[in-house]
């Protein structure tokens, strides 16, 4: 009997693995969301010449130095990642290397204000003050949401497709 009820357990815990499997219908599971360079530049244009209201025209001459000055920022924060990346490979550094390390990386993080700076200004020959600021202000917001649709935890937000090229 209990050879029995043993076999009928195995059985139906096999039914139960075997419907659990997804079948070879064409069905893929959702995949890791992955970062698109160029659909992220996009969706900051959309989104900061729709906050800072730009026309066509302001959108022509603005959103090329937009992009050079996120370009050079890149560049920046880049150089601070091998920095920080350096740290976690090398075990044995001293005190002087970590200062090294910390004067560098506020320097690069100073740099990067410089470039912000020098472009608001060139920003302002093609845009008003206000338009200015309201399009930094888009940036602030911009970043702020994208960094919390890629946070770990909130699966949910990424079943619209707004942000991956994983498109129903």
């Amino acid at each position: 009997m209990n050879k029995r009820i043993t076999i009928w357990v195995l059985i139906w815990m096999l039914c139960i693995s075997i419907n659990a499997q997804v079948p070879n219908t064409g069905y893929q599971r959702p995949q890791q969301r992955q970062f698109s360079p160029e659909l992220y530049m996009k969706r900051l244009n959309e989104f900061v010449s729709r906050g800072a209201c730009l026309t066509e025209a302001e959108q022509t001459k603005f959103l090329p130095m937009l992009a050079e000055m996120l370009g050079k920022q890149h560049e920046l924060s880049k150089q601070q990642r091998e920095l920080l990346m350096q740290s976690w490979q090398n075990k044995n550094m001293t005190e002087a290397d970590y200062e090294k390390m910390v004067t560098r990386t506020i320097a690069l993080d100073l740099e990067s204000r410089k470039v912000e700076q020098t472009y608001y200004k060139k920003f302002h020959t093609v845009l008003s003050w206000k338009k200015v600021y309201a399009v930094r202000q888009s940036l602030q917001r911009f970043q702020m949401e994208a960094l919390s649709h890629f946070q770990p935890g909130r699966m949910n937000r990424g079943n619209d497709g707004k942000w991956n090229n994983n498109k129903k």
